[in-house]
């Protein structure tokens, strides 16, 4: 296993697992987090797996849970999604679980199991502007005590523009899977957007159904509205990673515009070209307010 420590821009390094030249987060859990990684491509898939895939800290946990929802019917049971990630669980425990499944993960396209692609799997892909995202994975890096961060904003900010964090560059991540159309044209794959869903729930819900043929009755779409929410799944699911004061390590706010508050003008500025320089030929616009 290889544990690596990136210095930021004041010297404070943060700590990931690096395998295959890849940097993922260095889960104290995972028994054997490189075998779990390596493994990924091989995960005997079946026709009915559907996948959420988002970068980091662009809704992951209230899309794959409003997916879980509609697929199973089941509004009692509370569910982590770690538990169906596919970069923090072995494909053994995996392929256990019964159908249907609904993965998640923050791998880029070519990383993907390769029944995906073969079997035409439904896979749920989620935008979010980049620059809540940035706030949102400062923070996340922050408070996981596995990282080993105590950084300021200032200084992680240009490490981020870098993309020498976990999962990568976010611009090569936007292009790896904006491509995905032309590499691979027949998987279905629905894009949803995490300001869209912030501003009008209900109407991403039914779009959600419709594509994973679970369509459910008014009465039922509300009900998925409201365990989703941001406060309850807090509540509820949040519970579950913790650090010592109780408070969730996950669901921090799940604001709109909050970059707002952490980017100065310079930074702003700076992010503006560097997003126009990697970004050129591939044409995606985000709502950085509501």
């Amino acid at each position: 296993m290889s544990v690596v420590k990136i210095p930021d821009a004041g010297g404070d390094n943060i700590r990931f697992l690096e395998v295959d030249g890849h940097l993922y987060p260095k889960d104290p859990f995972v028994v054997s987090p490189v075998d779990v990684i390596k493994g990924i491509s091989d995960l005997p898939i079946r026709e009915d797996d559907v996948l959420v895939c988002a970068y980091p800290k662009c809704g992951t946990h209230w899309v794959w849970e409003m997916a879980r929802l509609l697929l199973s019917s089941d509004t009692e049971t509370v569910i982590i999604k770690e538990k169906f990630m596919l970069e923090f669980i072995g494909n053994d425990i995996l392929e256990k679980f019964p159908s249907p499944r609904v993965f998640n993960t923050h791998c880029l396209v070519k990383q993907l199991p390769r029944g995906v692609i073969e079997k035409k799997c439904k896979i749920i892909y989620i935008l979010r502007n980049p620059k809540d995202m940035a706030v949102s994975f400062f923070h996340h890096h922050k408070k996981i005590k596995s990282y080993a961060y105590d950084g300021k904003w200032e200084n992680y900010f240009p490490l981020l523009l870098d993309g020498k964090v976990d999962f990568g560059s976010f611009f090569t991540y936007l292009k790896d899977w904006a491509a995905i159309g032309t590499t691979h044209p027949d998987l279905p794959i629905l894009t949803l957007v995490y300001e869209d869903l912030k501003e009008d729930p209900l109407p991403n819900i039914k779009k959600l159904a419709n594509f994973l043929n679970a369509e459910k009755s008014e009465e039922f779409y509300l009900k998925v509205k409201e365990l989703t929410n941001f406060n309850k799944m807090k509540a509820t699911k949040g519970k579950f990673i913790t650090l010592p004061d109780g408070s969730s390590i996950m669901y921090r706010k799940g604001e709109v515009g909050e970059w707002k508050h952490y980017f100065t003008v310079a930074q702003n500025e700076l992010f503006d070209r560097t997003y126009k320089e990697n970004m050129a030929d591939c044409h995606i616009k985000f709502r950085y307010t509501l």
